[in-house]
């Protein structure tokens, strides 16, 4: 394996770190939701998936014991401008 090989993996492996981090962020914002639809109520459960998250994550050598970082991101350009 030649440094570009490790290059490559350390790129691929930051971007499937960050999609982790990103769905279990939104998997824990929106765990225990009430949602109404229809005229039926029902609360959102997604603690197998966010279980499953993180072992994948603990795999990778992510602690997740430490507080969940929000993804980068933060509103669009164009949200911002729809409130002028």
């Amino acid at each position: 394996m030649d440094s570009s090989d490790n290059i490559w993996r350390a790129g691929r492996d930051a971007t499937i770190i960050e999609a982790l981090n990103v769905a279990l962020h939104m998997l824990v914002i929106h765990d225990g939701m009430q949602v109404r639809s229809g005229g039926n109520e029902w609360t959102l459960d997604f603690r197998s998936q966010i279980e499953l998250v993180r072992r994948a994550m603990e795999m990778l050598g992510i602690d997740t014991s430490e507080p969940l970082i929000a993804p980068p991101g933060g509103p669009r350009k164009e949200d911002d401008d729809a409130d002028v």
